[in-house]
């Protein structure tokens, strides 16, 4: 019997190693949407009925941790919008606080709202910001992993098919609008500024409806301050570098630590590696991974390890949702 329950053991932790089995909370039917990273500890977008956020384990986390539900889900007989319905993505800052971005509701309606809660300190009060109404259909938001001059954290908020993104400022609780114009002020169109990747030297910008990318100021970007109180609007100019188009309509861009950047051609299947400051050429770009799955996103996970996220299962003969890539 010792014997038998071990095997047991072993077998769980190994199956739920490389996936996630949401069946103890209920969920036996989800696809996964986006991942934000947190030590051991996973903290899931997905879509399924009255669920859109969970946390869970990582893959790397050899112990293993009980899903459990995040998200508030839609219960008609409550009218509040205090809760937690429709998140579409998160992600996680310097100091381990988890941003929430929760695309609202129609009926009852309910604006777009950021929510931000730590994760250390259980007792920490959770920071809110309404986005009030709004017709754009927002599509990630990514948190800035150095400070502002000012110290202030901030975070990139893009929606899809426009000329423009949100910086959000946690400090004065605000958001400025970062808009794409050519230099005679006419506008950049048809684009859709709904992908963003950003570390410690360089943010980059993709047109998801063409592949083109690219480069704003990140150091100077961190030096622009907010309005103080009163003043209502402040415009500042920052130049924008084309750098080049990238193999296809790309989504899920990351960069790592030594500026390469990653991307996923979800037309092909493929993952994508380059390095924007050189030509994007394609002979420049290297293809590390093409399988017919649908891939959603790439994480660097424990010592920058890679890996991508599927949002359904690999293949039903394995039952993987995450997949160790070399880069």
């Amino acid at each position: 019997m010792v014997i038998a329950s071990l095997i047991a053991l072993v077998s769980f932790l190994n199956s739920f190693a490389f996936s996630w089995d949401l069946s103890p909370i209920g969920l036996s039917e989800f696809t996964v949407r986006q991942v934000s990273l947190y030590k051991s500890r996973a903290f899931l977008t997905i879509n399924s009925p009255n669920v859109t956020l969970v946390e869970a384990s990582w893959p790397e986390n050899k112990i293993g941790v009980r899903p459990r539900i995040l998200s508030d889900g839609f219960n008609p007989l409550n009218n509040s919008c205090d809760g937690l319905a429709n998140i579409i993505g998160t992600d996680i800052d310097r100091v381990a606080r988890l941003w929430i971005l929760d695309r609202g509701n129609t009926v009852p309606f309910c604006s777009p709202k950021l929510v931000i809660r730590s994760l250390i300190i259980a007792t920490s009060r959770e920071i809110r910001y309404d986005f009030g109404s709004s017709d754009r259909v927002f599509h990630s938001i990514v948190v800035d992993p150095m400070q502002a001059s000012d110290g202030d954290t901030r975070a990139f908020i893009t929606f899809e098919n426009t000329d423009y993104l949100l910086m959000f400022s946690l400090f004065k609780r605000e958001v400025g609008r970062m808009k794409f114009e050519k230099r005679d002020f006419s506008p950049l169109s048809p684009i859709s500024l709904s992908e963003v990747a950003i570390n410690h030297n360089v943010l980059y910008i993709s047109d998801g409806l063409s592949g083109r990318l690219f480069s704003l100021p990140i150091k100077s970007i961190r030096q622009l301050s907010f309005p103080e109180g009163g003043v209502q609007k402040m415009t500042t100019k920052a130049n924008v570098t084309y750098m080049g188009r990238l193999l296809g309509r790309a989504t899920g861009l990351k960069l790592d630590l030594k500026d390469n950047l990653y991307y996923i051609i979800a037309r092909d299947g493929a993952v994508v590696k380059c390095k924007p400051d050189q030509s994007l050429r394609a002979e420049n770009h290297a293809v590390i991974l093409q399988r017919e799955i649908d891939v959603v996103q790439i994480v660097l996970g424990v010592a920058g390890k890679g890996w991508v996220i599927a949002s359904h299962f690999l293949s039903n003969d394995t039952q993987r949702h995450c997949l160790r890539i070399n880069i």
